[in-house]
């Protein structure tokens, strides 16, 4: 995907002070983490964009589209999109470096713009639902939602350093009560009866594995199921480098 358009301005920073944490209702302090309070799906075409370099993108300069998994509401209020990277669930402006691309904003495929923030609706969506649901923080594993995977993302498991790989469709993503996310595979060996429902006892996160090792989106799962020959090449060099 490519476009010229100007990039968002990025929003304005806040003191911390008037910030207030979801979860325990006390002044937030920006050495914490925030955490994943609440999950809502995206399924309205907003995509994040990356360019090659930082600032305002010139006129046919190329830029880069990943699908948004996620809208994430965090303890400390912010909304922001969420995407699968190597081997988490990240937020689309982590990836803000000249190796990866630098982070424009979201995509607006209903404006056909660039836009800053997240799309209000989505806001409203995620907080109604954390005040209706609403929950203590706890550092136990309690899932707190499991929504399916709707970007086609596989999971990549290796036992040699990805000489040999084997690529498995994750079906769904837990979010857990201490914020952290899981991305469940189905492990065929558990499966009782067909089809596997979210919530299914056959489901493994993926980090349970010893063998697993990153994640890869729809568009190079294809490929790489096609034996596309210059992503192979480009495999062998990152392992042949490891």
């Amino acid at each position: 995907m490519s476009t010229s358009r100007k990039p968002p301005t990025g929003p304005v920073n806040a003191s911390n002070d008037k910030v207030i944490d979801l979860f325990s209702g006390q002044t937030y302090r920006s050495e914490q983490a925030p955490k994943i309070v609440r999950l809502a799906a995206e399924l309205d075409g907003f995509e994040a964009l990356y360019a090659d370099t930082h600032g305002t993108p010139k006129p046919g300069q190329q830029v880069h589209s990943v699908t948004i998994l996620f809208w994430a509401l965090l303890s400390d209020g912010a909304v922001v999109g969420m995407i699968p990277w190597f081997d988490k669930l990240i937020r689309c402006a982590e990836l803000n470096h000249p190796d990866s691309g630098f982070f424009l904003g979201y995509f607006d495929p209903g404006l056909d713009e660039l836009v800053a923030a997240a799309p209000e609706h989505k806001r409203l969506e995620l907080q109604a639902a954390a005040d209706y649901f609403h929950f203590e923080a706890s550092t136990e594993e309690v899932i707190i939602q499991e929504l399916p995977d709707t970007c086609g993302t596989h999971a990549i498991f290796s036992k040699d350093e990805l000489k040999s790989f084997t690529m498995t469709e994750v079906f769904s993503w837990r979010l857990l009560s201490n914020g952290h996310v899981q991305a469940m595979v189905i492990n065929i060996n558990d499966v009782e009866r067909w089809p596997v429902l979210l919530g299914d006892t056959a489901l493994m996160p993926c980090e349970d594995s010893d063998d697993f090792c990153c994640f890869f989106q729809y568009r190079i799962a294809v490929k790489l199921k096609e034996s596309d020959q210059d992503l192979q090449e480009l495999l062998n060099s990152l392992t042949s480098e490891a």
